[in-house]
């Protein structure tokens, strides 16, 4: 019931939005609404996200995007923005910036960085994002970069690599956080739906490193306005949402 609640919050301003909207050169261009759910090593959590973009000028968008994510320590919420330009259809670049707070308790994580995508082809899509943040309280600092590659096997099915690392450094703790997984989506023929599904290990090496776990993951979206193809241009595709400590979040470290 309290995902399913989640869902309909975030889901709403899609909801509210028109086809005629979606279509316009200025404004909003298109959105996904998502609920999926994440287990490590035998423990499921929920999640849910809000996607939006928008055209501000002919060359030029912002994108947000909401996140409201169940874990050991209790909900972790976060909100991105990503401002970018868009010089052509094979590419887009800009810079985002990264708050997150967990319910309960005193800790708010700040990340700002620089991140791009860029088509390698007709089928195959690079992303890249990096940046650096703080996490208070304890001014716990670190620095990630987080990347992907995605193909298209056709028009619905696309498949997926992405890792991302990050270096923790705050008295009493020092680490390198890793994630690596593949994962493959399913544009589905009959409607705005896409269907999600990865599989990875998850890690922490350094002074006070942890052995990997297992991490899977499951997704259902509902787009608006997207180009509803595996092989949509880098121009048409948002950015994926950063997330500078999900080594330690999955671990219920954070």
């Amino acid at each position: 019931m309290k995902t399913a609640a989640l869902c309909a919050c975030l889901a709403a301003p899609l909801c509210l939005a028109t086809p005629g909207h979606a279509q316009s050169s200025l404004g909003f261009t298109q959105g996904a609404a998502q609920v999926g759910a994440v287990s490590v090593d035998g423990d499921t959590y929920a999640n849910a996200s809000l996607s939006i973009d928008f055209a501000i000028t002919g060359h030029h968008g912002l994108q947000f995007d909401l996140g409201l994510t169940d874990q050991n320590t209790g909900a972790l919420g976060s909100i991105d923005g990503h401002l970018y330009m868009v010089p052509g259809r094979g590419w887009k670049y800009g810079l985002f910036g990264h708050v997150a707070d967990l319910d309960g308790v005193d800790a708010t994580t700040l990340a700002v960085g620089a991140e791009a995508m860029v088509d390698l082809g007709p089928s195959t899509r690079a992303e890249a994002q990096a940046g650096i943040g703080v996490r208070n309280p304890g001014s716990f600092d670190f620095i990630f970069a987080q990347g992907a590659l995605d193909h298209a096997l056709s028009d619905r099915v696309g498949v997926y690599t992405s890792g991302m690392v990050a270096e923790y450094d705050e008295p009493g703790f020092s680490a390198t956080g890793y994630e690596g997984r593949i994962g493959a989506r399913w544009h589905l023929a009959a409607a705005p739906v896409v269907i999600d599904a990865s599989i990875g290990r998850s890690g922490l090496w350094g002074e006070d490193s942890l052995k990997a776990e297992t991490v899977a993951r499951l997704s259902i979206s509902l787009t608006l306005g997207a180009d509803r193809s595996a092989r949509a241009p880098a121009a048409r595709r948002m950015f994926r949402p950063v997330t500078p400590l999900a080594p330690l979040q999955l671990r219920g470290l954070e």
